[in-house]
């Protein structure tokens, strides 16, 4: 049998060339699908702040607007990626506030600076059905924001350069993260080697056990280890109704150095109906012999403890907040009032009271406008009186 070597070698290289060249193209074409069919979002609002603190001489007036713009990538080997940035900036000049971090003026402090950040940027890759894995600049909200969250009632969330796992499967969920930085609200970037983990179970009509372990350890002192377990559900009465319950229990340590311990206790109940609910509630945060009180330095605290935001931080004496909170559905709007009763868990001094008060309006799913307002007012303590309120439209795309 007669071969032709260069009529044998050509065609073998024409198909090795024509072989190549579809492969190019069709991972090409993948790609260029998984860029061209992702989603871009867009999330804006603009706020106006008002605060009237006593001991200082002016009254604060905020007008800002904070601008988010992302972009998700198609999936491309199970992976996508997503990029957004955040923009914040005062509006008509009204700027009559005080940044945190900078010298007193008389104004009371707004932490809404002005701002262009790289707000999220990450790689989510799903090897499995349940699992995701994400690496990059990422949003952490676990549980109720209480002890890791984005603080997202500031107009610049807080953020984590951080790996996390997240699995769930059936009732079971499983998140673990290892954050290198926290990128905090007023733009600052701090290291950290911290730790978080949490787990649950959600029981079918009974409600959600959780267990956590969070080990902070950053370059600004902060070291604390806190363990804990809670569980948060309804019980339902059917036409007559839910029942509502929470309860929580932490312990936490700090480092070596100084060896201070205290707890968290969170006991809530309440009933509910489709277009209205009451809850009665306490919050304890106890201290070591009034040298330390316990800490939730990565919270969205301003949830917590009154929205005047008068104990973002927990004094050494620790806190104990006792509150009522009403929430009803009407005339196509959504009304919360919240009142507080404050003292200090080791003293028992009388920390003060406070009245919050928010009314919000949806309009077509992708806009908002609200109005919220605290007052807070000082007890035996001399923790100035404070009034602020909100006005705020916001749109998401």
């Amino acid at each position: 049998m007669n071969i032709n070597l260069p009529s044998t070698l050509s065609a073998f290289s024409l198909a090795v060339v024509a072989s190549t060249t579809t492969y190019q193209v069709h991972a090409e074409d993948t790609f260029y699908e998984a860029i061209s069919s992702g989603k871009a979002s867009l999330d804006s609002r603009i706020r106006y702040e008002n605060v009237d603190q006593d001991g200082l001489d002016e009254t604060t007036s905020a007008l800002t607007v904070r601008t988010r713009l992302g972009y998700k990538t198609g999936e491309l080997a199970k992976t996508t990626a997503f990029v957004e940035m955040s923009d914040t900036r005062v509006v008509a000049g009204i700027d009559d506030y005080r940044e945190p971090g900078t010298p007193a003026n008389g104004y009371p402090i707004v932490a809404d600076p002005t701002l262009t950040e790289l707000n999220q940027a990450y790689l989510s890759y799903q090897p499995i059905e349940g699992l995701n894995l994400i690496a990059g600049r990422q949003r952490l909200i676990i549980d109720n924001a209480r002890f890791i969250g984005n603080v997202g009632w500031r107009q610049q969330e807080q953020t984590f350069d951080a790996l996390t796992a997240k699995y769930k499967t059936g009732g079971f969920n499983l998140k673990a993260t290892y954050s290198g930085q926290r990128n905090t609200i007023i733009g600052g970037h701090v290291k950290t080697k911290d730790i978080f983990l949490n787990t649950g179970y959600r029981f079918n009509d009974v409600g959600k056990l959780s267990a956590y372990y969070y080990a902070l350890d950053d370059d600004k002192g902060i070291t604390l280890d806190t363990l804990g377990l809670r569980f948060n559900g309804k019980a339902s009465l059917g036409d007559a109704g839910n029942i509502l319950y929470t309860a929580e229990y932490a312990t936490q340590k700090t480092d070596s150095t100084r060896d201070k311990s205290a707890d968290y206790m969170l006991a809530e109940l309440g009933y509910g109906m489709n277009a209205w609910s009451l809850m009665a509630g306490m919050e304890v945060q106890t201290s070591d012999e009034g040298n330390y009180g316990f800490k939730t330095p990565y919270g969205t605290n301003h949830a917590f403890g009154g929205w005047a935001d008068k104990f973002l931080a927990t004094p050494d004496d620790g806190l104990e907040d006792l509150y009522v909170k009403a929430v009803v559905k009407a005339v196509g709007m959504k009304f919360v009032v919240v009142g507080h009763d404050y003292s200090g868990e080791n003293s028992g001094d009388d920390l003060g009271s406070e009245i919050n008060f928010v009314a919000i309006k949806p309009f077509a799913k992708k806009y908002k406008v609200g109005f919220k307002y605290a007052n807070y007012s000082e007890g035996d303590i001399a923790i100035a009186d404070t009034t602020k309120y909100w006005l705020w439209g916001e749109m998401k795309f």
